[in-house]
């Protein structure tokens, strides 16, 4: 840019290129006996980008309507923590242009029956302000829609619902993608699986803005006895295993660790009490002590399968140094691998039956041995089943 200035006119004439628009634009400047400094245009458009983001940020945030409501304070806190530097009025402000602009943005609504409104999204539209998608990740979205539910937990699974909908709006003309996702992909499970009772939508919003906010909630928790009580908690970490969510979190009253079944929370409130944390707690050691039953030592197993049954290790390995032994055409594979002795893996070992050998280490061996014996007396007696 090019900037000439003529004191007689107190104009400033500025030169602009940018390959669509080529002239001469004349923009006025305070007289010179003024105090207020000149400002630059391009800070003006700074500050009009940082604010156009910030709302978009703020759209993102809403929860959608019937699924929960956030308040202007509890999003001011959000984009603070986010680098924004927007007080409270500011993010009120952004929310009033967001729902007077429904028409580009998505409907936006306010609970203002009482104090401090609440303010949702109706989600179906929440995503106009940004990129559409590609057709590649149209086609992952849609993949993960059809068969996420033998990968992720169907509470997680809600929350990508509006994005689900935007790929099957995305690819809803597109034949080719059609019928890859009719005919050309499936999921098939290697084992059975027991599928989960799920948490509430309102349990699964309530822990996790406790976990995302670091703040105690109060559970009404019902156990395995089906007895139910009420336990304020403060919670450490979301565990996924065999598509069941656990709650890790601390209980004050009684100074310990709990492992929770998300599913047999009743409710949940969040509380504006500040979460306390055990003093060097760490998610990845905790789950390693055992509570998930996935064994505390590792070995180095020796195994010998036969028919053809272990063929499967060749290409999805126990371990990272797992060995081949000994291979042949009769189905013979002979392997050793570090794995963890856990509940879990000798479980796995078991259901081979007798096209497995444990050969090493003598520990492991004698506890299959043992199982398998067990069995057998079990099968060497009369069935009482008529």
């Amino acid at each position: 840019m090019n900037w000439t200035y003529d004191r007689r006119s107190q104009r400033q004439n500025m030169t602009h290129c940018d390959g669509i628009i080529c002239g001469v634009a004349t923009i006025p400047i305070p007289p010179l006996e003024h105090t207020a400094p000149w400002t630059h245009p391009m800070d003006h458009a700074t500050t009009e980008a940082q604010t156009f983001l910030r709302r978009i940020d703020i759209l993102q945030r809403l929860p959608a309507r019937g699924s929960g409501q956030t308040t202007a304070r509890e999003l001011t806190a959000q984009l603070q923590a986010a680098g924004y530097t927007a007080e409270k009025r500011t993010v009120e402000r952004d929310l009033e242009f967001l729902r007077d602009h429904g028409h580009w943005f998505g409907q936006l609504h306010c609970d203002d029956r009482s104090k401090p409104y609440g303010w949702s999204v109706e989600r179906s539209t929440a995503r106009r302000a940004q990129m559409g998608l590609t057709v590649e990740e149209a086609l992952a979205l849609a993949w993960l829609a059809r068969f996420g539910r033998e990968l992720l937990p169907q509470a997680m699974l809600q929350g990508l619902a509006p994005f689900f909908r935007e790929a099957d709006s995305r690819l809803e003309h597109d034949q080719r993608a059609q019928a890859w996702l009719r005919d050309k992909v499936r999921v098939i499970a290697a084992r059975p699986v027991a599928l989960p009772a799920n948490p509430s939508e309102a349990v699964m919003r309530a822990v996790s803005r406790a976990l995302f906010d670091d703040l105690q909630v109060q559970l009404q928790y019902r156990n395995a006895q089906h007895a139910s009580s009420q336990m304020t908690v403060s919670p450490l970490g979301l565990v996924s295993r065999d598509l069941t969510l656990y709650l890790v979190a601390w209980i004050p009253r009684y100074a310990n660790l709990r492992v929770l079944h998300l599913s047999r929370i009743q409710s949940a409130k969040v509380l504006e009490t500040p979460a306390q944390r055990p003093v060097d707690f760490n998610l990845d050691t905790y789950i390693a002590s055992g509570p998930f039953h996935l064994g505390n030592g590792q070995a180095r197993v020796h195994l010998r399968f036969f028919d053809h049954a272990g063929h499967a290790l060749l290409d999805a390995p126990l371990a990272a140094d797992q060995q081949v032994l000994q291979q042949d055409d009769a189905g013979l594979l002979e392997l050793q691998a570090t794995v963890r002795l856990s509940a879990v893996f000798k479980a796995w070992l078991l259901g081979f039956g007798e096209l497995v050998e444990v050969v090493a280490p003598t520990d492991l061996r004698e506890d299959v041995r043992g199982r398998l014996q067990s069995a057998l007396g079990r099968y060497g007696k009369k069935s009482s089943a008529r």
